[in-house]
């Protein structure tokens, strides 16, 4: 039986390098509908349900449509337009931190020659604004970025993570992919990939195992010396965190 030799590692980004959704997303929308003259505001509970649907324009349409709001094409895109620029602001003033863990592992899969990819279907706009402030190696670790820009479809589409494939060049079979979500497991699955998933604290209550099957693993974080790995579905860590030794095993 051949070994599966781990090349390639493909990180989504929202949720999953930094916790940006609650913190970051989340906060730039109100303040967009606020500028807009909407009298929205959406808590954490209420956008932990909206994450169900991908895209920030998708989600506004979704909202609006639920509210009886009658919002045009146009002005859907004009609130994104804001709070794509109000993301990028509240970044400038306040970097959200990376994951724990998230910094440790970049490096020991760079240190192991393991070629790294940023699969998101968030626009690149935002993308830099987070990566130039939070994670200023980025270009020394990346080997490529897949953006909202470069695919039709949003995840749990594939198309991102087939994009990347076909741009990376490697074998399906030695590539793994760490997500956060649902979406992002449907997404990576789809593509035929290997898949761990790391769950953020706002969605670990809503965790059903049966939902996450299709992971290879399930972890609530990918833990350092000072906070432990717990694994929730799959293969338990032989260490405290989670290393290129594990993720090795993990396509095997």
């Amino acid at each position: 039986m051949s070994i599966n030799k781990l090349t390639t590692v493909f990180w989504d980004l929202d949720g999953t390098i930094a916790d940006t959704e609650m913190f970051g997303h989340r906060l730039a929308f109100n303040k967009a509908f606020q500028n807009f003259g909407l009298d929205w505001n959406w808590d954490m509970g209420l956008y932990k349900n909206l994450l169900s649907i991908s895209g920030g324009k998708r989600r506004i349409e979704y909202f609006a449509r639920k509210n009886q709001n009658s919002l045009t094409l146009s002005d859907i895109q004009t609130i994104h337009g804001l709070k794509q620029n109000l993301y990028v602001e509240l970044l400038e003033e306040k970097p959200i931190p990376l994951r724990n863990g998230v910094f440790r592992l970049l490096n020991e899969l760079k240190n192991n020659n393991v070629n790294q990819w940023l699969v998101t279907t968030s626009g690149i706009k935002a993308v830099q604004a987070l990566l130039k402030k939070s994670l200023i190696s980025y270009n020394d670790i990346f080997k490529g970025i897949i953006t909202f820009e470069d695919v039709l479809n949003h995840k749990p589409h594939p198309e991102a993570y087939l994009e990347a494939i076909n741009r990376s060049r490697e074998d399906p079979n030695s590539i793994l992919v760490i997500e956060d979500s649902l979406i992002g497991l449907k997404s990576s699955t789809a593509a035929d990939l290997h898949c761990l998933v790391t769950m953020t604290s706002w969605n670990l209550n809503n965790f059903n195992k049966s939902d996450f099957s299709a992971a290879k693993s399930v972890v609530d974080t990918l833990g350092d010396e000072n906070q432990t790995v717990n694994a929730l579905y799959g293969l338990k860590p032989k260490l405290p965190y989670i290393d290129f030794h594990y993720l090795m095993e993990l396509i095997n």
